[in-house]
């Protein structure tokens, strides 16, 4: 004979929100001490992990070219260039910059501060909303004298100096071909 089926009403499961992890810049600086980001780039934004677009030929062109035009003249002002360095902008935000002029050289593996940067430079192939906006204001925020954001897709760079209260006072825009004053520095050097 056939049997009665009992139907079982289940309860819904109660709605969990889940919250994003957040971070410490000391505890990033342990996870990429152990290796945890060695296949990507990061940045820690407000302590939650951002990735970074993986550069392009066209990113890694200027890069080198800006890194290039101002390795000798740091060198005679007494500064060192830096690719790819990582600043420490809060206690919940390291941001990394594509080339730096520094005063001092690192001798350790540490994030430079804001004392130590004379000029940070990002190159905007795919960034630049981010390079403009938030990347512009932490940077002006901590103090940094010069900020240049390389803009290929307008042959400009856009130049940012004097922060004042979380911004830049002077913003100026320099076309590609024209000479650039290297803060810092006596130089000068052109991005074509």
């Amino acid at each position: 004979m056939n049997k009665h089926a009992a139907i079982v009403r289940a309860e819904p499961e109660p709605q969990v929100r889940s919250t994003p992890a957040r971070f410490t810049a000391a505890e990033f600086m342990r996870m990429a001490e152990a290796g945890a980001f060695d296949d990507m780039k990061i940045e820690l934004v407000d302590g939650e992990l951002e990735r970074m677009n993986p550069p392009m030929s066209n990113h890694s062109w200027y890069q080198s070219e800006v890194f290039a035009a101002l390795l000798p003249i740091a060198h005679v002002a007494g500064l060192f260039a830096l690719a790819e360095t990582g600043l420490r902008v809060s206690e919940s935000t390291i941001r990394a910059c594509d080339v730096a002029l520094v005063r001092t050289r690192p001798d350790t593996n540490r994030l430079c501060s804001a004392p130590d940067i004379v000029l940070a430079v990002e190159i905007a192939e795919t960034t630049l909303a981010r390079d403009m906006g938030p990347k512009r204001t932490d940077y002006a925020r901590i103090g940094i004298a010069q900020y240049w954001v390389v803009d290929s897709a307008r042959s400009v760079v856009h130049v940012f100096g004097e922060p004042i209260d979380g911004d830049y006072a002077q913003v100026r825009t320099i076309r590609f071909g024209e000479p650039l004053d290297v803060p810092g520095t006596d130089g000068t050097i052109t991005i074509d």
